[in-house]
């Protein structure tokens, strides 16, 4: 089983992390309601995009996109990741 397999479901809100929090350096996120659980070559969570954390009033980022964010990586991978913010 995927680290991230069972974290959530259609409709959940999640938050992934692109890079793994560190002090000193500036979160790098998105929020999103799981839209599908797909496979693109590598099991995952496809997300529509609600809250991206370098976004601001100029650039949107990626909020209102379709992301998708991998249940296992094998490089960078720590534990809070992917978080369920559903529950």
């Amino acid at each position: 089983m995927l680290k991230f397999s069972n974290i959530a479901q259609v409709g959940d809100t999640i938050r992934a992390y692109d890079f793994k929090p560190l002090v000193g350096r500036e979160d790098c996120f998105v929020e999103g309601v799981v839209k599908k659980v797909d496979n693109r070559g590598y099991d995952c969570f496809v997300i529509v995009v609600t809250k991206d954390s370098w976004s601001d009033a100029e650039d949107a980022g990626r909020v209102g996109k379709e992301v998708s964010f991998p249940f296992e990586v094998s490089f960078m991978e720590f534990d809070a990741r992917v978080m369920n913010l559903s529950r």
